[in-house]
This record gives C-alpha cells, structure tokens and sequence, in this order.
C-alpha cells in the first residue's frame, strides 16, 4: 500500500502526473459489507465495521474527567500527540458546542468568561454560549486513562489540525464580535471568530490568546507544511469561502511562536482572477498564486444588532478577510472543512463541493503551487457531506468523515447510518469502513445521562490514525464518544 508520491508528483505534466491518483468512481459501498461489531467497553453494537474489526468506545459525553467534573459534550476535531512519558499518548480533542455550561475547572485557560444573560438568549435561539473548548485523553499502553480539560472560554470549536511541534491548533467556527456587547454594569465580551494553541497539559497550559493573523473569520481547520513552517487554512462559510496561508514571523518556532504573528493571503488561480472552484469536476488541476490580506482582523460584510448593548455582533455574509481576497481575485469554494498533510502536499475539503454539492478533496502542492480536484463525490451514496480528513502516516490511507445525515430510501426512511470512508492510493475505489449504528433507544449501560436515542444519522469527527497506523480513533459527536478501531488494515 506504500506509494512513492514524490516520484508522481515530479515533472511538468503535472495532472497525467496525478492522474493515478484519483479515486476511482465506483460508489462506496453501504451497510452490506459491513457487520454490527459489538464495542469492548459497552457490549453495544455501536458501529458496522468490516469482518476482522473490532474498537472500543471511550470519554463519553458525561463521563468523569480526571479533575473533577464531567466530560463536555459535542466532539469534534482531533489529532494525537506523544504524551509524558514514552507508553503515554494524548488525543487533543475538540467540542463543537453552541450552548451548556461553559468549560471551566481549576488550572483550565479560559479565553473569555462572558455569560450570555438568561434574558437576552432568546435574540440568539438560545444556542449561543461562550461554552466551547479543548479535552485532553490521555492513553496508556494504547488504553484509555483518563480525560482533563485543556481550554476554556471559546466559541464554536470545530476543527483544527497539528502543529509541527505536536501542539493542537483549535478553530473557532463563529464571526462574533464580543467586544461590541456594552450591557449595564460594563458588561462585556470578546471577539471570537480566531485559532488558539493548545498543548497537551505535561507541556504547560494553552496560553488562550488567540492568534490574530490567522483571520477573523468561521475557521475550520489547519495544516501546516513542515518544510516551511507555512499553515494553510479553511474557511466555512457558504457559499463564499476561501483558502488561506499563514506565513509565520517565527516559522517552525515552537509553542507560542504562532501568536507573534505573520502575513495572511488567499488562494488564487492564475490567469482567472476570481474563479468559482466550488463545482470543480474530478481530475480538474489549476496553477495557483496568493494574494495578501493586509487586515486579517477585519470585519466581515455584515454585523447583526440586536438591540441595545448589543449591536453590531454576530457576523454574517462574507468574512473580512474573504472580502479582501476576493477584490484581489482569489478563489471561491463552498464551505471548506477538513485538511491534513501528508508527504509534504495538503489535502482538504470542500464539504458542498462537486458538481453534486456533496463534497470534494483538494490535493496542494505547495511547492509547485498547483492544487487538483482530486476528487469529487457523484452523490450521497458515493460520499455524502464530507468532513473531516485524516491520512495514515504509514502508507498515506484517507479517512473522510460523512457529515450528511446518512443515507435514505425512497419513502425517507434511514438506509444507512452515517458513514465513515476510506480510500487506498493509488486509484482505489472509495470505501465504506464504518457506519454509525448508535440505536440507543435502550440507553447505554453505566451511563445514565446519555439520552435513549436513535444516533444513526450523526456525523463523525476527527479521525486521526495512531503513528503506526494501526488504530484509527474517531469521534462521533452525538452523544459524543471517541472510538479507537483496529483490525487487520492489509486486507482492505
């Protein structure tokens, strides 16, 4: 499964070179390759996995944290880290929340500590609270120990991606300018809207400053070339979203280094100022340039009031930073998601995108700077929403998180849960790895707090494969639990 792709991406025919690498255009397959495989810790049959597969769930939404406290609900991106000492890993795991009580213990940063008053929650749905963060899962000769808290005080903590120094950059998914809220008794907030450092904990406490140059704007993820310390970023906000690069003052400087700053700029084609990139067929390769963004903290097109103290708030329309882009010709996607780096190329991904609008990856090569369609998804059944990103970093195996909701028949009723795909390289069809099968209409033994619910048709998050590549950890955000799946990899 090991494939030389420096060696492919050589030369001048850039896209027959790359051409063994699309994914072949056969449909995923659903449930009937699959096995409801019962979970160690639970004896649930949370997911249907292939023959030979098995995983165990843990750091379920409510469990108990180490320090006291529950574990926050809502999971999302993730990456894995060395822990203290050499038997000792660490999952930095992101919450997605919109509302609930606010991440907060002893020793835990905190960003920003503003409570929305109960009394003006209504303007906002009731689904806006300074309640997101980061978790820590500490893993010990591969086996779950415990979960602490990393971050407090953020919004909306979507995805992110892994410094070159093993460090978690988290990604607020929010243009909200906190610092507009003028309520009596000087009350007011901060502006979210940012990426924030977070280390694991034997590496000191996140310093919660955001890093301004990164953008203001609804960020998704990031990933950095470890060649040139250079971080590339996704912005979610359909349907006029860019792609952007961070240029740091200190590149490849070490925790912290990030908030001293650097030059923001946005993706454009050459030669088509302006190009819509969100319908891009499969196999379609551009040559690319940058163009800057003098103020990454800009406001975006609109700011929402709601009344008096709270006026010009929660952004809406084209991001400040897209906005300048865009005057420059950079290029327009959909919603970008996730992103990953692997081999020195960045992947990523375009969640609407494809002549479909159920998702795409992009494949950028930053040092011939040309990005390729590498894939595009025909329907729902082939790829349906796709997320988050990860590859393996033995042999180079994509994992794409489904976020659509599963798959329907005809009378709407539910013909597959939400999947989690893979694809081989090179030129291997898509796979149907996993489906969620979390029916837990009978509750989950020991855990009394997660609603008897049918969970089928919710997202899966953060996949991330072990160093080895032999386990694959994954969230599935509601109710929220993290799985670790391992099996017998080869015979895909």
């Amino acid at each position: 499964m090991t494939v030389n792709r420096r060696k492919l991406l050589k030369g001048s025919a850039w896209t027959a070179a790359m051409s063994p690498l699309l994914f072949n255009a056969q449909h995923a397959q659903g449930s009937t390759s699959l096995v409801p495989t019962p979970d160690m810790e639970t004896g649930l049959p949370l997911l249907r996995l292939p023959k030979g597969f098995s995983y165990r769930s843990m750091s379920w939404t409510g469990d108990a944290l180490a320090a006291g406290g529950t574990v926050p609900d809502r999971h999302d991106g993730m990456a894995i880290v060395p822990g203290a000492e050499p038997t000792e890993q660490v999952l930095l795991r992101n919450h997605e929340r919109y509302n609930g009580i606010p991440i907060r213990g002893e020793d835990v940063p905190v960003y920003d500590d503003f409570e929305v008053p109960a009394a003006l929650r209504p303007f906002f749905g009731g689904r806006l609270e300074v309640a997101g963060g980061v978790s820590g899962i500490v893993l010990r000769d591969g086996m779950y120990h415990h979960t602490e808290l990393l971050l407090g005080g953020t919004m909306i903590n979507c995805a992110g991606g892994l410094s070159p120094w093993d460090t978690w950059l988290t990604c607020e998914e929010i243009v909200f300018r906190g610092s507009n809220i003028a309520l009596p008794g000087d009350v007011t907030g901060k502006d979210h809207g940012y990426v924030f450092e977070v280390p694991p904990s034997h590496l000191g406490p996140a310093s919660a400053v955001p890093i301004k140059d990164m953008g203001f704007f609804r960020h998704e993820a990031v990933a950095f070339d470890r060649q040139t310390g250079n971080a590339y970023l996704t912005e979610d906000n359909g349907p006029n979203s860019g792609f952007f690069r961070f240029e740091p003052n200190e590149p490849l400087g070490g925790i912290g280094s990030l908030e001293k700053g650097g030059k923001l700029s946005m993706l454009r084609v050459k030669g088509s100022p302006n190009a819509d990139l969100r319908r891009t067929e499969q196999g379609k390769a551009f040559k690319v340039d940058w163009v800057p963004v003098e103020d990454p903290d800009s406001d975006p097109e609109v700011l929402n009031s709601y009344g008096a103290g709270l006026t010009n708030l929660v952004g809406q329309g084209r991001s400040g930073p897209y906005l300048e882009g865009e005057a420059q010709g950079g290029a327009r996607f959909d919603r970008g998601e996730g992103i990953w780096e692997y081999d020195n190329k960045i992947y990523w991904v375009d969640t609407t995108g494809g002549p479909a609008q159920t998702g795409s990856v992009w494949l950028y090569d930053p040092q011939g700077e040309r990005m390729l369609c590498l894939f595009a998804s025909e329907s729902e059944e082939h790829a349906d929403a796709i997320d988050n990103i990860a590859l393996s970093p033995t042999n180079g195996l994509i994992a794409m998180c489904e976020d659509g909701g599963g798959v329907n028949n005809a009378d709407n009723s539910l013909k597959y849960g939400c999947r989690l795909l893979l694809a081989r390289q090179p030129g291997d069809k898509v796979l149907t790895f996993a489906e969620n099968n979390m029916d837990l209409s009978g509750g989950v033994p020991n855990r009394p707090e997660i609603p008897t619910e049918d969970y089928r048709r919710g997202e899966w998050a953060g996949a991330v494969f072990s160093a080895d590549g032999q386990t694959l950890y994954a969230n599935l955000q509601s109710p929220g639990v993290t799985v670790a799946i391992t099996g017998p990899w080869n015979s895909l």
